[in-house]
């Protein structure tokens, strides 16, 4: 088995793969790299998971763009603003744990 190390905002991951996958890993990670630093600049540092998460959002955004909708269905007439409310939606859930987690 192989490991492939991505930087994600600055930060090593190392992930396992298949042997002979190394570059195919490398190219997805330098993908999500770039849709990280998108974010980084609209939104701010606002943390790895928070970005990590509104980065998989987008790149799933995305796909579902590509396969004609999430299960098939329609796709969205305004990609962009639902994306967007779904980033939202994310960061407040994520507020909302984060603020769970301090209280304890």
């Amino acid at each position: 088995m192989a490991e492939v190390t991505l930087f994600l905002n600055g930060r090593g991951y190392r992930i396992a793969c298949a042997d002979g996958q190394e570059p195919h890993i490398d190219k997805l990670g330098r993908y999500i790299e770039t849709k990280v630093q998108d974010l980084v600049r609209q939104v701010g540092q606002v943390g790895d998971a928070r970005l990590l998460a509104m980065a998989s959002l987008v790149i799933a955004d995305e796909l579902s763009e590509a396969r004609g909708g999430i299960d098939g269905a329609t796709p969205l007439a305004k990609p962009a603003d639902a994306a967007a409310q779904a980033i939202e939606a994310v960061a407040k859930r994520i507020d909302a744990l984060a603020a769970r987690l301090e209280a304890t």
